[in-house]
C-alpha cells in the first residue's frame, strides 16, 4: 500500500511539474507573441508612413507639373497679348499722326 501511495504523489508531483512547465511554456510563447506583434506593428506603420511619403512626393511632382505646365500656357498667352497689344498700338499711333496731320480730317 507504501508502495501505491508512493508512485500516486511520484504521479502527482509529475503532474505538477508538467503543468508548471506548460505555463512556463505557455508563458514564453506568450511573451514571443507580444515582441512579434510589437514587430509587426512597426513594420506596418514604418510601411504606412512610406507608402504616405511616396504618395506625397508624386502629388508633389504632379503638381510641379501641371503648375509648370500652367506657367508656360500662361507665358503663351501674355506673348501673344503683348503681340495683339503692339500691333494695336501701331495702328494708333499710325491714327493719331493721321489726325493730327489732317486736323479735323483737312490738310
Amino acid at each position: 500500500m507504501q508502495d501505491v501511495l508512493q508512485k500516486i504523489k511520484h504521479a502527482e508531483t509529475q503532474a505538477e511539474q508538467m503543468v508548471q512547465a506548460a505555463k512556463a511554456e505557455a508563458a514564453k510563447r506568450l511573451e514571443k507573441a507580444e515582441v512579434e506583434y510589437e514587430a509587426i506593428v512597426k513594420r506596418a506603420v514604418s510601411q504606412a508612413k512610406h507608402k504616405a511619403e511616396t504618395i506625397i512626393e508624386q502629388g508633389m511632382a504632379g503638381a510641379a507639373a501641371s503648375a509648370e505646365e500652367i506657367v508656360l500656357q500662361s507665358d503663351a498667352e501674355c506673348a501673344a497679348l503683348r503681340q495683339r497689344a503692339s500691333s494695336r498700338l501701331n495702328a494708333a499711333v499710325k491714327l493719331i499722326r493721321e489726325r493730327i496731320m489732317t486736323r479735323d480730317g483737312r490738310s
